[in-house]
């Protein structure tokens, strides 16, 4: 679950669900609190009126009927018994039931104050006792004088407040929940689908020279960053054109001195010198040439389409061994991505020569792990000492001795590759083996992203 931590939708649903879940469980509490709370205070009125119309009933009836009548009138809570004394004592304890009580009684009937008699705890089994100071914590009494000068005792049970257990409660809780979790996954997809979109478009950025500009919806954040992003990209597009119009203009305009310096060299009358300076002017000619080669690679539309990686390592190594090239291949089948077909074979083809060239026999082969195609080609050869292994990728740069101009190249081929691989979404790197050797890696994304 490493993504509730590494997205934002996995964070904005973290907050959400902690967030709403806190706050509708305080909202619960305190509107079960304030139930309670009403519910005590309805009690507390409503046993006042009843202790009062008990009064009142009391002192209707024959003094020798009443304690009887008393015990008929109990009920709840409250335990009533009649008597020529107080049975209550003033001091013990209260709880907030009993100061409720006697609030609304003092409240109802004001006359009570300074002659009510309230505090004194003693067990409900002995209603009659004389000894005041026997207690009992579940119990309170409350003796109210009547207008005779008699006395209403009253035993006040201490209920004990039981919450609701019903499943709809609980039904409540998890319907709460599982609407908080769905606003969060919602919410979540809300805020991070422009942020997609806009690296789905950022990753298709420069792949062509045609690459469409971002689009500019989402939030106000999303829009901005997008509009910097296209803003960078047009930069970016023009000074990539600026140097590929000057270097093709400066390649081209040279032909002309070589041709004037072909004709002059003719009349060098010694004819070695004369072949070395020709010798000369034909390199410099095979590297304006690759130049321009390279400079029309960055200006070549192809169309994007599923391409079998598979299939185009199948035809190189059969290539190479049709042409007598010491090549092993080990990939595969199904290996299939989105690009474009004839540009990542001349990459491909440029490393498996490149091995076959500098330390035949080639060792190609390819899996697939998650999302990515690796594939690995290996040769025999010395390899490249460690600080120069970035070097090799520069345009037309060269190692001397091993991987000379006498070898035929001009140091685009490697250039050339990570180019085309790069554009594609992935990478190549070089990297020694051990006793020798060198292996050329390819990283590219099997995912959907066009190149």
């Amino acid at each position: 679950m490493s993504w509730l931590r590494d997205t934002i939708a996995g964070r904005t649903i973290i907050v959400l669900v902690f967030g709403l879940g806190s706050i509708l469980a305080l909202a619960q509490y305190l509107y079960q609190t304030g139930v309670e709370r009403e519910a005590r205070a309805g009690n507390s009125a409503l046993m006042a009126e009843r202790l009062l119309l008990v009064s009142e009933t009391i002192l209707a009836v024959e003094p020798g009927k009443r304690d009887d009548a008393a015990h008929r009138l109990s009920g709840g809570p409250l335990e009533l018994h009649w008597g020529r004394e107080p049975l209550a004592a003033v001091g013990g304890s209260l709880d907030e039931a009993a100061r409720r009580l006697l609030d609304r009684l003092l409240l109802a009937s004001p006359g009570l104050t300074g002659r009510l008699v309230i505090g004194s705890s003693a067990s409900r089994d002995a209603p009659h006792a004389t000894d005041k100071g026997h207690s009992d914590d579940h119990t309170t009494l409350i003796s109210l004088p009547l207008r005779d000068g008699s006395w209403l005792n009253v035993t006040l049970a201490r209920v004990q407040v039981t919450r609701p257990t019903s499943p709809s409660v609980l039904l409540s809780a998890v319907l709460g929940a599982l609407g908080v979790i769905l606003v969060s996954v919602l919410m979540g997809r809300w805020l991070t689908q422009p942020l997609d979109r806009l690296a789905t478009g950022a990753r298709q950025l420069f792949a062509t020279p045609q690459s469409s500009p971002l689009p500019e919806t989402g939030t106000r954040e999303v829009r901005t960053l997008a509009v910097a992003i296209n803003d960078l990209q047009e930069r970016i597009r023009r000074l990539v054109d600026d140097r590929t119009q000057m270097l093709a203009a400066v390649s081209h305009d040279l032909r002309a001195p070589l041709t004037r310096l072909r004709l002059r060299v003719r009349a060098v009358p010694d004819a070695d010198t004369r072949g070395s300076i020709e010798a000369d002017l034909d390199e410099m000619e095979e590297m304006i040439n690759a130049t321009l080669a390279f400079l029309r690679e960055d200006t070549t539309v192809e169309s994007v389409e599923p391409v079998d990686v598979s299939a185009i390592l199948d035809s190189i190594a059969a290539d190479a061994e049709d042409a007598g090239q010491a090549v092993t291949f080990d990939v595969p089948p199904g290996l299939v991505l989105l690009g474009r077909h004839l540009a990542l074979k001349r990459a491909l083809t440029n490393l498996v020569q490149n091995a076959i060239k500098y330390g035949a026999p080639a060792q190609v082969s390819a899996k697939r792990e998650d999302a990515r195609l690796l594939i690995s080609i290996r040769d025999d050869g010395p390899g490249i000492p460690p600080e120069k292994l970035e070097a090799v990728f520069q345009p037309f740069y060269r190692l001397e001795p091993s991987r000379g101009r006498s070898t035929g190249g001009h140091g685009l081929g490697l250039t050339v590759a990570r180019t085309i691989i790069r554009a594609h979404g992935g990478d190549v790197t070089l990297a020694n083996q051990q006793p020798k050797g060198l292996e050329a890696r390819v990283t590219l994304p099997l995912s959907p992203s066009r190149p």
